[in-house]
């Protein structure tokens, strides 16, 4: 990732020109990441290193303000946990919890990882007041890890415990076909089944980064009162689509994936997957510049798409609305 994370006068004519008569003022954030400054490595991936050390919630809103100028931000707070020990994944979630505490627009949400007993994740729960859990595949025993089915990084044990706490799970699928493969789909309906006080947001479009998951797999899941869907780093207008259509708008959530919101690339579908183009790997896209000089946060991307896919399904400005601000507002209990 380049290391070229601030907004330039690219991302403004962008944003200015095409982006801000669509975007709401008041904003809610499904998929956002925090982090502590005392965390070590591998805490912190390989490319969030050109990001501040410390993310705060200060730290968030200003670089936010770089992507959504003007506008009125909070959401759902993600501790950034992934392959840590059970102490560093209490720190961050001690973190997360402290910094979206601060702020009635907030909430924190907390990492969970199948090494972690029921007990002490629903008393962590409690005590950090999180409104969410995040579960992700790199704790699965399964290598490689990309393959495994959902129980092998989110146990039952676990969606229990939120469903008795009525907490919301940020599940981000693996395997090679997302939300069309039938593993997938199988587990996710009968967690949200059994548990209906479980709240499910499936991160990435129901990882649709190619809309051909999406139209093939959805249909699945139509019907589920406790399903949702956040828009974090997909660009493609077909996946958004989809989802509105099967599901409706009320199951679509706004989220940047902060950093990756604020990195500078696009994900691309290719055949039956997606590659990831930035100004490292494409050398001179079309006749516009040089490298990376073309390229604009894959947040605005993200957000050029689901514009497209809100125009072509007709969907009104309260519409509009929801998916940004309302639906969130009601899962989190956050009031206008």
């Amino acid at each position: 990732m380049t290391a070229d994370n601030h907004a330039n006068e690219l991302d403004r004519e962008i944003f200015q020109s095409e982006l801000n008569g669509f975007v709401p003022d008041n904003v809610l954030d499904a998929h956002a990441h925090i982090w502590s400054r005392s965390a070590r490595s591998p805490i912190i991936p390989k490319g969030f290193e050109q990001f501040d050390k410390e993310i705060t919630l200060e730290v968030w809103r200003r670089r936010m303000d770089e992507l959504l100028p003007g506008r009125r931000q909070g959401g759902l707070m993600i501790p950034l946990a992934i392959k840590a020990t059970q102490a560093i994944a209490q720190e961050q979630n001690e973190f997360a919890s402290r910094q979206a505490l601060s702020d009635p627009w907030c909430h924190p949400s907390m990492f969970v990882s199948p090494r972690m007993d029921p007990d002490y994740v629903r008393q962590e729960a409690r005590r950090l007041k999180v409104a969410g859990f995040k579960c992700y595949h790199t704790e699965s025993p399964r290598r490689p890890t990309w393959d495994s089915d959902i129980p092998e990084f989110l146990p039952e044990e676990l969606v229990r415990v939120a469903g008795e706490e009525g907490l919301a799970i940020t599940l981000h699928m693996v395997k090679a076909r997302s939300v069309a493969d039938p593993s997938n789909q199988y587990w996710i309906r009968k967690y949200c089944e059994e548990y209906p006080d479980m709240k499910l947001i499936l991160a990435h479009a129901a990882r649709s980064f190619n809309p051909r998951f999406a139209a093939e797999g959805m249909e699945s899941l139509r019907g589920l009162q406790n399903l949702w869907c956040d828009t974090s780093a997909v660009a493609e207008a077909g996946a958004y689509e989809t989802i509105i259509e099967v599901l409706g708008h009320e199951r679509l959530l706004w989220g940047s994936d902060f950093p990756i919101g604020n990195t500078r690339g696009r994900y691309v579908a290719v055949g039956d997957s997606w590659v990831w183009i930035h100004g490292e790997n494409v050398g001179r896209p079309g006749y516009a510049g040089d490298g990376g000089s073309v390229f604009t946060f894959n947040g605005l991307e993200s957000l050029r798409a689901l514009k497209r896919a809100v125009r072509h399904r007709g969907l009104s400005d309260n519409q509009i609305e929801d998916i940004f601000f309302g639906n969130l507002a009601g899962i989190l209990g956050i009031k206008g």
